[in-house]
């Protein structure tokens, strides 16, 4: 896979959406949180990743799996001081070309025993990531099936799954209420319609941070390579004081889904 092309952005802005609402809130006198997940890591355009491993925050970086540079740029992370999570390929709901995926990715219909599968070989390529999302995956994200396997992949390693919500009809959060654990949906783009400009990223960027401010957390997406690059993580950067100032704290996935587990946990058992 040497490269995307702009048209899969035109594709996936197509289904693009305005953020959820979560009722689940921040435990009592926490900050409010944001994470900053950066997706596309691992891939053979690495324009940007140097930069984003150099901003001085906690962010998460999404690495794809079994692909040049998946080893490489998941060490260069941990080193870096930042979270690695798997950014898994997920099959569209429109035909791609399969260099799009890479060599492993979840299609509609594969049995539970293919999902686990498939997810494991991605891991082993992406090791100590503390969770995962969905690359691409406007698809799987509205079978019931698929991704009940996916949640129950999720369930049985105690990892957390974030919906990056690529598709408006998407079915994470209800299958998430099904099997009764906290749903993660992402909550803004950084880069929507293929807009990756300083000026639109950092316009993204506060908007994330201002529904984390409201609600008591958000999570946004940005990319390196050919989505974001070096645009999106300079205007990272540059938000960060900015984010601070606004008293949000800026936490990898891991911790916030260990604050809203909590939460959700307790609320459960009331």
């Amino acid at each position: 896979m040497k490269k995307f092309t702009s048209f899969l952005s035109i594709i996936l802005s197509i289904f693009l959406f305005t953020p959820h609402i979560s009722d689940i809130a921040l435990a009592q006198n926490n900050k409010p949180m944001l994470t900053i997940i950066i997706d596309d890591f691992g891939g053979f355009d690495q324009s940007g990743v140097d930069t984003m491993l150099s901003v001085d925050a906690p962010l998460t970086c999404a690495v794809m799996p079994n692909l040049e540079n998946s080893l490489a740029n998941s060490k260069a992370i941990e080193e870096s001081g930042k979270e690695v999570i798997l950014h898994m390929p997920m099959q569209a709901h429109v035909h791609l070309p399969e260099s799009w995926y890479g060599p492993t990715y979840i299609c509609s219909g594969d049995s539970k025993e293919i999902v686990f599968q498939k997810i494991t070989s991605a891991l082993e390529s992406v090791p100590n990531a503390k969770g995962f999302n969905i690359h691409i995956g406007s698809g799987v994200c509205q079978n019931p099936t698929t991704m009940g396997y996916v949640y129950d992949f999720a369930i049985n390693n105690n990892l957390p799954f974030v919906d990056s919500r690529t598709h408006i009809n998407t079915i994470a959060q209800t299958v998430a209420s099904q099997k009764n654990v906290i749903y993660l949906g992402r909550d803004e783009f950084l880069e929507p319609s293929g807009n990756k400009s300083y000026e639109s990223v950092k316009h993204h960027i506060m908007v994330g941070a201002n529904i984390a401010k409201e609600r008591g957390h958000a999570i946004i997406i940005g990319h390196v390579g050919a989505h974001g690059g070096e645009n999106t993580a300079k205007a990272i950067a540059s938000s960060i004081e900015e984010i601070k100032s606004m008293g949000i704290e800026i936490v990898p996935l891991s911790k916030l889904y260990e604050n809203l587990n909590s939460t959700f946990v307790n609320t459960e058992n009331e």
